[in-house]
């Protein structure tokens, strides 16, 4: 899927672009592996002893070269990971917010985010949860470490059948299993979703997260993005990487997400950098495996020549294509010979020769 429309988007909206090349240092990605989805990588030796990777992933590039301060990027890259037992090349778009992240920029990400999958489909959702509210939810309960992580991967499968085990094991109660039974069932439009959080409140931290996801409702709705956006708290993405807010995006034709991102403050603290971030990636590569391009012509006029029987055939053809280029139109040539052997001919409006071309740019004149 070509990345331009999503450069424009983003760019639309204040965020410049960050280039990177192909590798870095392995030290950067062995040193925060535990941010890293997949820990296979590519290696080589550069020419002065430096152990280099081929590029696993963006966002650590990011962080790791900015100065400590506010800034919005965006990128258009490739990335390199093991998928499928094989390592691949994988297209990516997404945007990075660092600074002091407040409601407005949550939001903006997340807009940006529902702007990206309409790019993708008309039939998608964007949904939304926050890690660090389901965390202080549970340590409420009182709940020893290994059983929080055992509860959270529960959410993860919306696997509401193991609540049942973990009850009759004595590790929960039956009040506890309810409520998570019913947080787990949760997925209302995110308004809604938020308004309905209300009855888990348990303590102030909670009160105040949900009074910050409602700012969040009342900055998308402004934004006219609300009714794609879901309240899912079976959307965890990586617990150890996200912190706040997190989100998918997926569409209707697709069997998997294709937009993931959220709130990761740890990394940027990791690297000694004062300062927050949120973001998103999308992943491009198996997009057009399912949604196909819907583009009905791959050009407007296919103009088929003969430069043996049409005199002064190579001057005439560039002065139309020319011509037609300059109103507007998208033009292909091809000879006549090459035309007729052609097993799959480009979809065109109209498949003309010179002399049809011509006229054709005479009647508009």
């Amino acid at each position: 899927m070509n990345s331009t429309k999503f450069n424009a988007l983003y760019k639309k909206f204040g965020y410049r672009k960050f280039k990177m090349s192909k590798f870095e240092p392995y030290d950067l990605y062995a040193d925060y592996r535990d941010f890293l989805t997949n820990n296979q990588l590519i290696t080589f030796t550069d020419f002065d002893g430096t152990l280099l990777a081929l590029k696993p992933d963006i966002t650590l590039s990011i962080i790791k070269n900015n100065t400590a301060s506010e800034e919005k990027v965006y990128y258009n890259e490739t990335i390199y990971r093991s998928k499928e037992q094989h390592y691949r090349e994988i297209p990516q778009v997404g945007v990075e917010c660092v600074g002091h992240i407040d409601a407005y920029c949550e939001a903006e990400v997340v807009m940006m985010a529902v702007k990206s999958m309409a790019l993708i489909s008309d039939q998608y959702v964007v949904r939304v949860s926050d890690i660090s509210l389901l965390r202080t939810y549970l340590a409420a309960m009182n709940l020893s470490e290994r059983l929080t992580e055992e509860i959270l991967r529960l959410f993860a499968s919306r696997n509401s059948a193991d609540l049942d085990e973990l009850l009759s094991s004595g590790k929960i109660t039956i009040t506890a299993a309810n409520q998570l039974r019913d947080l787990m069932d949760l997925y209302l439009p995110f308004e809604k979703g938020v308004k309905a959080l209300r009855r888990f409140v348990t303590n102030e931290a909670m009160d105040g997260m949900i009074r910050h996801m409602d700012e969040v409702v009342a900055i998308l709705r402004e934004f006219g993005v609300l009714d794609k956006v879901f309240l899912d708290f079976s959307i965890v993405n990586s617990m150890d990487y996200y912190n706040g807010i997190v989100f998918q995006g997926a569409a209707a034709q697709i069997p998997f997400p294709v937009l993931y991102g959220g709130r990761y403050d740890r990394l940027p603290q990791k690297m000694g950098k004062d300062v927050e971030a949120v973001g998103f990636g999308v992943y491009l590569d198996e997009i057009d495996n399912y949604i196909g391009n819907t583009q009905k012509f791959d050009v407007d006029y296919l103009i088929v020549y003969d430069n043996k029987k049409e005199e002064n055939a190579g001057v005439r053809l560039a002065r139309v294509m020319r011509q037609l280029e300059e109103k507007g139109f998208s033009v292909r040539a091809v000879r006549s010979d090459q035309f007729d052997n052609m097993q799959q001919k480009p979809r065109s409006r109209r498949v003309i020769g010179i002399e049809a071309a011509e006229k054709e740019v005479r009647s508009d004149d």
